[in-house]
């Protein structure tokens, strides 16, 4: 998505990660590495040898990995040495950091617009604590003036060509009921195009830093976007067994801590980065779950 738009351009891209696929052929405008961000010394060269503009960082285990001292290693530990080695490299002028929504944490008490000053409340959800902790560090890591940190608070991110198994969409769409507590949740869904051209700007902006919340100024409740399906009455307690058996038995990827959100919405408020661009969404969180299902 990102890539494909800043090779378009043909602005040069070199990209990392820890398996090669058909995305990330090399060709005349994009380099990879067979790369993991815990790996120093190997992200030193590259770093060296490459000397990047923009880096953007959006590597992260999402619960695939299971293992909390590992998670925090790759996590935590990987994005150490991204900041410290974009600050060695001199020639690295922004570094973009994809922290989430769920740093914010599902709490009753949310209010209906959470903005960039509220506090990270992630609960014992792992994912989210991983994306605090992150933040935490870059926060508190010293760099050269010149290198400008932007963290960017995404919601869940949909589209045509961009939506992810056993991913919200996934479980509202394909499961054939849904627990009538989360009827009348709220979502927020981000398209990609927006991504994509938010990405754009504030790589365009050389004086952009700070943390900005990147999700549409709208929502949707759920009983809209899935007008069909069958609510059913389960109390809360049942349906957080089944997931915590469901979770250690590798069946689904759904840590039982982040089901919260199911009950609590996070709903964040974009008007940060709506007033430094002017930006006006071209899809709604409906019409991004929308533009999925054809």
């Amino acid at each position: 998505m990102i890539v494909l738009n800043l090779i378009s351009k043909n602005i040069p891209v070199v990209g990392l990660d820890i398996r090669e696929s058909v995305q990330n052929r090399p060709g005349e405008y994009f380099v990879f590495y067979k790369c993991c961000i815990t790996e120093r010394e190997r992200l030193e060269v590259i770093f060296r040898k490459e000397q990047p503009t923009h880096v953007i960082h959006l590597a992260c285990t999402f619960n695939k990995v299971r293992d909390r001292k590992k998670e925090h290693y790759i996590d935590i530990g990987g994005s150490t040495n991204i900041i410290k080695i974009s600050d060695m490299t001199t020639s690295v002028r922004q570094l973009i950091f994809s922290s989430s929504t769920a740093a914010y944490g599902a709490h009753d008490d949310n209010p209906e617009w959470i903005k960039e000053t509220d506090p990270l409340r992630p609960g014992k959800y792992r994912y989210a604590v991983n994306k605090k902790l992150i933040e935490d560090v870059y926060s508190q890591t010293p760099v050269r003036k010149d290198l400008h940190l932007v963290f960017c608070r995404i919601c869940t991110v949909i589209g045509p060509t961009y939506n992810k198994p056993a991913s919200v969409f996934s479980i509202l769409v394909k499961l054939p009921w849904l627990p009538k507590f989360v009827r009348e949740n709220k979502i927020q869904f981000l398209h990609a195009e927006d991504l994509v051209s938010l990405i754009d700007l504030i790589m365009s902006d050389n004086q952009i830093s700070g943390i900005y919340n990147i999700a549409p100024d709208s929502y949707a409740p759920v009983k809209d976007l899935v007008p069909g399906k069958k609510f059913i009455g389960i109390p809360v307690f049942v349906i957080m067994i089944a997931l915590v058996i469901l979770w250690h038995l590798k069946i689904v990827n759904l840590e039982p801590a982040g089901a919260k959100a199911s009950i609590y919405p996070i709903l964040l408020d974009p008007a940060k980065i709506i007033s430094r661009f002017n930006y006006k969404f071209k899809f709604s969180s409906r019409e991004a779950f929308e533009d999925v299902k054809k």
